[in-house]
C-alpha cells in the first residue's frame, strides 16, 4: 500500500513538474518576445533618428533654397529691368553687296560721315514709327566687306574714278568717326569672309535679350535665305533692302526697310574696261644723248645732223620688263603718246641691260645687291600701305605681271615712284623664296639667301639660317634667253 493517499500508482508531484515546465516555457517565450520587441524598438529608433536628421537637413536646405530663390528672383527682376531700360538695335550689313552710294564714297571722309548720320537718322525714324521699337535709343551698325575687292569693282565698272584708289578706305574712316557705335570692317579678299562675319554677329545678337531689333543687310545674296530659315517667327528681325531682293527672300514675312539715300538701289555694273586700260601709268620721257658713233652701246635717237648711216644691226627692242608684249617697230613708237626708250645697239653688246640672275660656283643663286634705300621712301611706303589697308602687290609694282589681276589679295592701284619701288624691293628681299637658292626665275624679287651669311646677327633665328655659310660670290650670269656670261 502506497504511502500517499489517492489513486494507486499516480505520483502526485508530476502535475507540478508539468506545470513548472509549462511555466518555464512561457518564461522563455516571454524573454524571446521581449528580446524581439527590444530589437524592433532599437531598429525603429535608429530609423527614426536618421529620419529626424534627414528632416533637419531638408529643413535647412529648404531655408537655403528659399533664400536662393529670393536672390534669383531679385536678380531676374534686375536683369529684366536692365533689359527693358537699355534696349538697342543692331544692324549688320554685308557691304560687298549692300553698297553705299558712289557719290558718298567719292567724297571719302566727308561722304562717310554724311552716310553715317543719314543712316542713323533714317533708322531712328523707322523705330519711332513702329511701337514695338519705339523705346530703342541706341543703334549699333557693323559693316563687313572686302575694301580692296569692292574698290576694284567700283573702279573697273567706272562707278568711281580710277584716280583715287583710297576713297573707300577713307569713306570707312569717316563713317566710323561720325558715329562712335558704327564700325566698318575690312575682312580681306574672298566673298565668304564677309558672309562668315555677318552670320556670326547675327547669331550672337539674336540671342541677346537687350537687342530688341536685329536688322540684316544681305537681301542681295540668296545664300542668306537658308540661314534665316532657323529664325522664322522671330519678331525682332528686320531686313534691310538695298538692291532688289534675291528670289529666295520673297517667302519671308520679316519687316523690311530700305534707305535709298544711303545705299545703291542697283548692283554694281560689270567691268566696263580692261584693267590694263588705266592701271599702267605713262612712263616719263627719256632724253638720250646723241650717238657718238654707230654700233656702240648707247641708247636714244640719233641726231640727223651728226649721226652717220648706221650699219645693219639686230632688230630694235623696247626696253621694258616684258618686251614680248610691245611692238618692236619704230612705227609703233611713233604712234604712242609716250616716248619709249629704244636700244638700237647690237643685241650682243646690250647684254648688260638685260634681266639676269647670278649663280655662285655651286650653282646657287646669289642675289644682286640693291642700292641703299632712302628712309623717307620707306616711311612714305608704310604710310601708303596703312592708308590702303593692305600690303602692296610685289609682282604688280616690281614686275608688272600680277597673274591674279582683279582677284589679287594685295593692293595694285597707283604706281610707285622710283624711290618707293626701291623701298619695296628691299622689303620684298627680306621674304624667303620657297625655292631658296635653287630658284632660277629671272623676275623673282624675293630673297634667296641671307645678306650676311658669314656673320648674321640673328643666328639661328634668321629666316635664311639654312643658307648661312653659303658662298655669295657670283661666278656666272644667266639671261632670259638662257645665254650665260662667265664672271671673272
Amino acid at each position: 500500500m502506497s504511502r500517499y493517499d489517492g489513486d494507486e500508482g499516480v505520483d502526485p508531484i508530476q502535475p507540478y513538474i508539468a506545470a513548472f515546465h509549462a511555466w518555464e516555457n512561457q518564461v522563455r517565450d516571454r524573454y524571446r518576445i521581449e528580446s524581439d520587441l527590444a530589437q524592433s524598438y532599437m531598429s525603429l529608433l535608429d530609423k527614426f533618428q536618421k529620419k529626424c536628421a534627414e528632416c533637419e537637413r531638408e529643413k535647412r536646405n529648404a531655408t537655403l533654397w528659399e533664400k536662393e530663390q529670393r536672390m534669383a528672383e531679385r536678380e531676374l527682376n534686375s536683369l529684366k529691368t536692365t533689359a527693358e531700360s537699355a534696349p538697342f538695335a543692331f544692324v549688320v550689313i554685308d557691304g560687298d553687296g549692300a553698297v553705299f552710294r558712289e557719290d558718298l564714297i567719292a567724297r571719302a571722309e566727308e561722304g562717310g560721315g554724311e552716310a553715317a548720320h543719314e543712316l542713323h537718322r533714317k533708322l531712328k525714324e523707322y523705330f519711332h514709327e513702329n511701337p514695338e521699337f519705339a523705346n530703342i535709343d541706341t543703334i549699333l551698325v557693323h559693316v563687313a566687306l572686302s575694301v580692296d575687292g569692292l574698290s576694284r569693282a567700283l573702279h573697273d565698272s567706272g562707278t568711281l574714278p580710277v584716280t583715287d584708289h583710297t576713297a573707300l578706305t577713307r569713306f570707312g574712316r569717316g563713317f566710323c568717326r561720325a558715329q562712335p557705335l558704327f564700325s566698318f570692317t575690312d575682312v580681306g579678299y574672298g566673298k565668304e569672309q564677309a558672309d562668315h562675319k555677318v552670320r556670326k554677329l547675327f547669331e550672337v545678337m539674336e540671342r541677346n535679350i537687350q537687342c530688341r531689333c536685329l536688322i540684316l543687310g544681305g537681301c542681295h545674296d540668296n545664300g542668306y535665305a537658308p540661314f534665316l530659315e532657323s529664325f522664322r517667327g522671330n519678331q525682332k528681325i528686320c531686313l534691310l533692302e538695298t538692291t532688289p531682293p534675291a528670289a529666295d527672300f520673297r517667302k519671308f514675312n520679316y519687316k523690311r526697310i530700305s534707305i535709298p539715300t544711303v545705299f545703291r538701289s542697283e548692283p554694281v555694273p560689270s567691268k566696263s574696261a580692261p584693267m590694263s586700260a588705266y592701271t599702267a601709268p605713262p612712263t616719263a620721257p627719256v632724253t638720250a644723248p646723241p650717238l657718238v658713233s654707230p654700233g656702240i652701246g648707247l641708247t636714244g635717237f640719233p641726231s640727223p645732223a651728226t649721226a652717220p648711216s648706221p650699219k645693219p644691226v639686230a632688230p630694235p627692242s623696247i626696253a621694258t620688263s616684258k618686251p614680248e608684249t610691245q611692238s618692236n617697230s619704230y612705227a609703233a613708237v611713233g604712234r604712242g603718246n609716250v616716248p619709249l626708250k629704244i636700244n638700237i645697239a647690237s643685241q650682243k653688246k646690250s647684254t648688260a641691260t638685260r634681266p639676269f640672275i647670278q649663280l655662285n660656283k655651286n650653282d646657287e643663286r646669289v642675289d644682286v645687291p640693291l642700292p641703299k634705300v632712302d628712309p623717307n621712301a620707306i616711311r612714305a611706303l608704310d604710310e601708303r600701305r596703312q592708308m590702303n589697308g593692305t600690303n602692296f602687290c610685289n609682282r604688280y609694282h616690281l614686275s608688272n605681271s600680277c597673274k591674279n589681276g582683279a582677284n589679287c589679295n594685295f593692293y595694285h592701284g597707283e604706281r610707285l615712284n622710283a624711290a618707293e619701288m626701291l623701298a619695296l624691293r628691299h622689303k620684298t628681299r627680306n621674304l624667303v623664296c620657297s625655292a631658296g637658292h635653287r630658284c632660277l626665275e629671272i623676275g623673282c624679287n624675293l630673297g634667296h639667301h641671307c645678306p650676311n651669311p658669314g656673320s648674321c646677327y640673328f643666328g639661328n633665328d634668321c629666316r635664311f639660317s639654312d643658307c648661312h655659310g653659303m658662298d655669295i660670290t657670283p661666278t656666272i650670269k644667266i639671261y632670259e634667253d638662257e645665254s650665260r656670261e662667265v664672271l671673272n
